[in-house]
């Protein structure tokens, strides 16, 4: 799992009103879009979950306007890092790579599904030619200094019967 984190402060804008402030050498990233995107609709929903006939019709009605409006933004914005993750995936099967994925047991990777393996970021198929690493130790932790015990690759086909050990 990759954690993103988003350093900004809280100041205080021209007319004395708290806003949000990036750093100078902050990188625009759509994940960081989605985030927002995410965050607002979440809280938007939870309003009017909680609202408890406290708000007017009107104020339901734009609520849910504004929920639906920034849910296809956010669709729009999840479609863009769907396909930024599968090209990862691609990529590194075409840089034929050591491993793409890493789990800790036969069974983990017997169980893999046929599309939208997800790890570190990247998205995999099953496919001839994708690797898995299996490692009994912290294998969420890649920069950890674990023995990685056996790779297999996908070879022939892509059910269980043509994983073949390297």
């Amino acid at each position: 799992m990759i954690m993103n984190n988003i350093k900004y402060s809280v100041e205080l804008n021209e007319n004395g009103r708290p806003c949000i402030d990036l750093p100078e050498d902050y990188e625009q990233r759509p994940e960081d879009r989605f985030f927002a995107l995410e965050i607002v609709r979440y809280m938007l929903n939870d309003l009017l979950e909680r609202n408890n006939g406290k708000l007017d019709n009107s104020t339901i009605v734009a609520i849910d306007k504004a929920e639906r409006l920034i849910g296809q933004l956010g669709d729009e914005v999840a479609k863009i890092l769907y396909d930024g993750m599968r090209a990862q995936g691609e990529l590194d099967i075409m840089l034929d790579k050591v491993f793409h994925i890493i789990v800790r047991n036969i069974k983990e990777r017997d169980a893999l599904p046929d599309k939208n393996i997800f790890q570190d970021g990247k998205i995999f198929d099953r496919i001839k030619g994708l690797k898995v690493a299996i490692s009994s130790n912290d294998y969420r932790n890649l920069n950890d200094s674990s023995p990685i015990y056996n790779i297999y690759e996908l070879v022939d086909g892509i059910t269980n019967e043509h994983w073949v050990k390297l």
